[in-house]
């Protein structure tokens, strides 16, 4: 099942690349104000990665400038702004929530560790507030024909590659703008 991917420690390690590398792209630009950049990581604790795969020490990338003491986040595709589950269980949770009810709801809650009520409030904010994002409307702006399902399922069956994660990357990765706003000041 498609939620296994969220027990695969390869998996993270593709997404910490993927932070990791536009952290670097980040740090490079520099500030505008001329300044340069230092690391200001702060800890988090992301809930829905298995506790054989989270490290004790997780901490978010962040930048600070030296002069104007601006704090440059970058975009990440492991953390969904400051919600406290990572990106990946919130977008696949909730699609998959979309497609179930009864008992397989409980088995999806059992085998997430994420109660009922959360997949609920994930949903409504894919339905409700993230079609008001600008993130969404650029996207939606590139769909033909228009999504009719409900989000995010209606959106996640677009992507075409082989294989789970790298549909669930990509997607991760276009929208990445929402875990950040100071990136691009």
């Amino acid at each position: 099942m498609c939620h296994d991917l969220l027990r695969t420690p390869k998996f993270y390690e593709l997404l910490e690349l993927i932070d990791e590398e536009r952290a670097q792209e980040v740090r490079a630009a520099g500030c505008s104000c001329g300044g340069v950049l230092h690391s200001a990581r702060y800890p988090r604790k992301p809930r829905g990665i298995p506790r054989g795969l989270r490290d004790d020490d997780q901490t978010r990338r962040s930048f600070c400038c030296d002069l104007c003491r601006r704090r440059h986040t970058p975009r990440s595709v492991l953390y969904l702004g400051r919600r406290v589950y990572v990106g990946a269980m919130v977008l696949l949770g909730s699609a998959l929530r979309g497609s179930l009810s009864g008992r397989g709801l409980g088995e999806l809650c059992a085998v997430l560790g994420v109660p009922r009520v959360t997949l609920d409030r994930w949903r409504r904010w894919w339905n409700e507030d993230f079609l008001a994002t600008r993130v969404w409307q650029a996207l939606r702006a590139q769909l033909m024909p228009p999504i009719t399902d409900p989000m995010p399922g209606g959106w996640l069956v677009r992507f075409t590659w082989p294989d789970a994660a790298s549909r669930l990357s990509q997607a991760l990765r276009l929208i990445a703008p929402l875990s950040t706003v100071t990136e691009g000041r």
